[in-house]
């Protein structure tokens, strides 16, 4: 029988468990339903490649918007549109494996330097990578900010056991690009004052996060809108948004969508990486600071879940490693171990583990994107697209004021600007004054003032989801005639437009 090398593990295994954990985290980034915002960034992107100076004022829309339009992605749609443009879903799908792959990649460097063995860090990754899922639609400018999170994350550990100002100098950098390409920059400055108040309350070296915290703050400064865009963003943090699913708190989110296994696994974890860090003596004021702040965050929106995710994938090998060696003390498994027929069973598991995860990826579909005209089921309802539609309105050629499905509005500004300007869409508060966002919700819900939407801003089209309340209103208004229905989509316009035009009656829909 061949010697164990030094560590007693045969040289096969760490080869193993690396193949199986890359390709178990790229299944949980390989989602390829369109994100909703991808189309907004698209459309941005091509409008500043293609403009002389830069587009401060919206052109997608037909209802009153802000000047100028503070668009915090901007940088995500400037990268994305030549990328699209050159490889097309492949390239962004690649682009997003890519960040994702590393921002887990360092997860996994900042638990080794915190002094993690490599099996119960790459163990945590995939732990924590089940719910990673739902924040990698391709492509969202929201994969920008988890990898530099990670990356400030990993320098803001590696300062706190070296030498700090060496480490803490990219910082200021990584703000200036981050701020640029997503408002979520604030969690790196966040994690920063964490860092800098942690070391106070610990008795250690704090002073340098402190200097480079302002250093980073006054690198924000450096985008197209100066001062304002601070400004939209003292709005922006605070204003409720009780109709976006990822800004509900979690206990909502759970609520109405009772899952035991996660509930378990979300209420268990943060305890697990207290136990272990307690265990193995890195109860850290630094650590326990950060840790809780981000689960309280986490707790208040859904959106903010993942960044307690990355920080627990570095926290959470304290307990794994305790585990391990736990089970390497019991005599008759190290005894099994040793046994040829063991390994090769354990060999044997590897292999079809990498091929099933192999098969699995693939039939995926990874890089593609695919953006279904009809429903989906196991997603919410706006993750379907009306293509349908879409290519009606280019075949009969109509154009004008466009009411439509919230959800919709960018896809609509892709595809159809401009032939059509929308009414309102997922740009949200970056592109509309608060009256309009108002009525818009009133019409959308059909509350007691929906028609005052349509009397301040008259649409020539309404394009809004089937058996919804605001869809039967339409249909028994007079004013009103639908033209095109789908499983996915109802189109509906004023009788006088483009009735005559396209020679269809109340009653007669398209095949």
């Amino acid at each position: 029988m061949r010697a164990l090398p030094s560590n007693g593990k045969p040289p096969w295994l760490e080869a193993g468990v690396f193949a199986a954990v890359v390709l178990f985290l790229l299944n949980s980034l390989s989602v390829n339903l369109a994100d909703l915002d991808l189309w907004g960034y698209l459309a941005f992107g091509h409008l500043f490649w293609n403009c002389p100076n830069f587009p401060y004022t919206d052109v997608f829309s037909y209802t009153p918007t802000l000047n100028p339009w503070i668009y915090h992605e901007w940088l995500t749609g400037v990268v994305l549109y030549p990328t699209f443009c050159a490889g097309g879903a492949v390239g962004l799908q690649i682009l997003k494996y890519s960040l994702g792959l590393a921002t887990l990649g360092l997860v996994y460097q900042t638990a080794r330097l915190r002094g993690a063995s490599p099996l119960p860090a790459a163990l945590a990754l995939v732990i924590i990578s089940p719910g990673l899922t739902v924040y990698y639609y391709p492509m969202r400018a929201q994969v920008f900010s988890f990898f530099l999170f990670a990356l400030s994350f990993y320098l803001l550990e590696k300062a706190r056991r070296g030498e700090p100002w060496r480490a803490l100098l990219p910082l200021p950098a990584i703000q200036l690009v981050w701020c640029n390409l997503h408002g979520g920059f604030l969690a790196g400055l966040g994690l920063i004052v964490l860092y800098g108040v942690g070391e106070f309350f610990g008795r250690r070296r704090f002073l340098p996060f402190f200097i480079i915290f302002w250093a980073s703050l006054l690198a924000t400064l450096v985008n197209p809108y100066g001062t304002q865009y601070w400004g939209y963003l003292a709005v922006a943090v605070l204003k409720p948004r009780p109709f976006i699913t990822e800004w509900t708190s979690l206990v909502q989110f759970i609520w109405r969508s009772p899952d035991i296994p996660m509930i378990t696994c979300l209420g268990l974890l943060p305890f697990l990486c207290f136990y272990g860090m307690y265990r193995s003596r890195r109860l850290e004021t630094t650590s326990v600071l950060v840790l809780l702040v981000l689960i309280l965050m986490a707790v208040k929106h859904m959106r903010h879940l993942i960044f307690a995710l990355l920080v627990i994938g570095a926290y959470l090998p304290d307990t794994l490693a305790g585990t391990l060696e736990y089970l390497e003390s019991w005599p008759w498994l190290n005894k099994l171990g040793g046994k040829i027929y063991v390994r090769r069973a354990v060999l044997a598991t590897f292999l079809i583990l990498t091929t099933l995860l192999s098969y699995r990826f693939i039939k995926a579909e990874p890089f593609s994107i695919k953006f279904p005209s009809e429903p989906v089921a196991g997603f919410p309802f706006c993750r379907h697209f009306p293509e349908k539609a879409v290519d009606f309105i280019r075949r009969h050629d109509l154009k004008g004021n466009l009411l439509s499905e919230f959800g919709w509005g960018e896809y609509l500004i892709w595809n159809l600007y401009p032939r059509c300007r929308v009414a309102f869409d997922g740009r949200y508060e970056t592109v509309y004054p608060e009256e309009v966002e108002q009525k818009y919700w009133q019409f959308y819900y059909a509350g007691p003032q929906w028609r005052s939407f349509l009397e301040s801003y008259p649409p020539d089209l309404i394009l809004v989801r089937p058996q919804t309340k605001i869809a039967r209103l339409l249909e028994k208004d007079p004013e009103w005639v639908k033209i095109y229905e789908d499983r996915g989509c109802v189109l509906f316009t004023k009788r006088s437009t483009h009735t005559a035009k396209l020679e269809l009656t109340p009653t007669i829909l398209p095949e």
